[in-house]
């Protein structure tokens, strides 16, 4: 009795911190669009990759013209451009890893304004990290090596000698979801997807391409690309990458 106890307690406690989760994601979102319509302002969030928690303290550039510094929440506000297009924002702080991202902005807002960003990694290993909206809920990271191993949720999270983990697994929509490889073999063929579980059984379904999805690789120690979905297609699973005999390939097609 005390067994089954300790297990729908720890079954409501993972039910309660997924919810806060939620609502914070949720309450995020509320507040920029609330920002942007009575100041003008546009907000970044900026995210730890490995916890999904927010960065703050972060040293963000927008274009060479706002010199801004990220909050306890992550973000940083700045005034709207006068037309759409690319902005070009550099990001640095202690213990992450420095990189230039380019954000969109369309019709005087955002398209997507969450970025998970990378603790600093040898220059060895290989990280993956997959962002999305607020759907479908739940998007899964797929890393496979040919003839050898396949990681995600449903398969394998950690690799029996370590050499590579799944290290966040994200059910509630936005991210992060991320996969890391300590050493890879330069003679191996290895396939990068993403799978909307939400969406499993419906393969003509659009909501992987509607839902804003972007994978960067971190490599040799830097943002070394940035992959986003094609929009507009049908398909619950969308090929990212792949890796032969040591070299990225795009694939990036939805199936």
């Amino acid at each position: 009795m005390k067994i089954v106890s300790i297990i729908l307690f720890l079954g409501f406690l993972f039910q309660g911190v997924f919810a806060q989760d939620n609502r914070d994601k949720f309450r995020n979102k509320f507040e920029d669009v609330m920002e942007e319509e009575e100041a003008g302002n546009l907000t970044l969030r900026f995210f730890n990759a490995l916890t999904g928690e927010p960065v703050e303290g972060a040293s963000v550039t927008i274009d060479d013209e706002y010199e801004l510094t990220s909050d306890a929440e992550g973000k940083v506000r700045f005034p709207a451009p006068d037309e759409d297009g690319f902005l070009q924002v550099h990001y640095e702080c202690p213990k992450y890893i420095s990189s230039v991202f380019k954000v969109e902005v369309i019709a005087g807002t955002l398209f997507f304004n969450r970025i998970s960003v990378s603790p600093v990694l040898d220059l060895k290993k290989v990280r993956m990290v997959l962002d999305w909206d607020k759907e479908p809920v739940d998007l899964d990271a797929h890393f496979m090596k040919k003839n050898g191993y396949h990681l995600s949720y449903h398969h394998t999270k950690v690799l029996s000698d370590g050499s590579g983990r799944l290290d966040r697994d994200d059910m509630d929509g936005y991210g992060p979801e991320t996969i890391t490889i300590n050493i890879l073999d330069d003679l191996a063929t290895y396939d990068f997807f993403v799978h909307d579980f939400t969406n499993r059984q419906d393969g003509s379904s659009k909501a992987l391409s509607d839902s804003k999805a972007s994978v960067k690789v971190y490599a040799e120690g830097r943002l070394l690309y940035v992959f986003q979905i094609p929009r507009g297609e049908p398909g619950n699973k969308w090929s990212v990458f792949r890796i032969s005999e040591g070299q990225f390939i795009e694939t990036n097609q939805l199936f």
